[in-house]
């Protein structure tokens, strides 16, 4: 838990400035939402909305959607797959310093965090909290191996947060988005209508997308049979083994921009600022 902690620690600056939900999440926009009253010191007085102020004899600024707190919900994927990898840290590992940093930032900005953790099932779920103590708990639990392991039920954990969580909230999804199916498309589609944004965060350990160079070929037996042997060309294979790899991820992200909503890639043995940023530059050029 204390090494989560000084990982996130690390990355808290960039983060403050990235988790600008706005640019996040396309969905929630700058409309107006009203007026309030004017804090001197904190608002800029070229704000002041005059019509109303000189009505009521107190300043007024106008309020926009994106001055408004949202709820943030951190849904990490713990199923058997995220427990593989062969850099510094696991996906697991990697992920909670990812859910970490979010839950930490959007705390900090002011924001509501929930939290949840799904393989079959939904391990835990916590319900949105602005106290820091909350910061702390998610910590305690993305560290916790009992609720590591299993298949990955996307289709539920998406069906449990469409009945569960409010429409006034901005989900992360963070997963390798390996062994989902299908199945999960069409909650997919339904939470994204519901909430005021998706981001989809794809962790990815190297070999995931890419198998080594230069191996050759390999012989596998039968441990309980001497003649069940295979020769495998690892050459051909790993072209296929690549091109189904890259169909799979683009397929995942194809499903989210056709949603609207946001997706980066990114592979344990990188920065995860670095891929957030390039998405933030992208879609400003929009």
């Amino acid at each position: 838990m204390k090494e989560v902690d000084a990982n996130v620690k690390e990355l808290i600056d960039v983060f403050r400035f990235l988790l600008k939900y706005k640019a996040l999440f396309r969905g929630s926009g700058i409309e107006f939402a009203g007026l309030r009253e004017y804090v001197q010191g904190e608002d800029d007085a070229s704000r002041i909305e005059w019509k109303a102020s000189l009505r009521s004899n107190r300043f007024y600024v106008k309020q926009f959607e994106e001055e408004r707190n949202l709820d943030i919900y951190i849904l990490v994927d713990t199923s058997s797959s995220m427990l593989f990898g062969t850099q510094e840290k696991l996906k697991s590992e990697y992920s909670a310093v990812v859910a970490g940093t979010l839950a930490y930032a959007a705390i900090e900005s002011g924001d509501n965090v929930g939290f949840g953790m799904f393989s079959k099932d939904i391990n835990i779920s916590l319900a949105p909290s602005g106290d820091i103590s909350q910061y702390y708990i998610i910590l305690k639990n993305l560290v916790d191996p009992r609720f590591y392991g299993g298949l990955c039920n996307l289709e539920g954990a998406l069906s449990y947060v469409l009945n569960s969580i409010g429409e006034k909230t901005a989900l992360f999804i963070i997963s390798d988005f390996i062994g989902i199916g299908d199945k999960w498309k069409n909650n997919f589609k339904a939470v994204s209508g519901k909430l005021d944004g998706v981001f989809g965060i794809m962790i990815r350990d190297i070999t995931d997308s890419h198998l080594p160079e230069g191996v050759g070929n390999i012989r596998l037996s039968d441990s309980f049979s001497e003649n069940n042997v295979l020769m495998v060309d690892m050459d051909r294979l790993k072209k296929d083994y690549e091109k189904e790899a890259l169909k799979q991820e683009l397929g995942i992200q194809k499903e989210f921009i056709n949603v609207g909503a946001g997706f980066v890639k990114v592979y344990t043995n990188e920065p995860f600022a670095k891929p957030l940023v390039e998405y933030l530059q992208l879609t400003q050029e929009y």
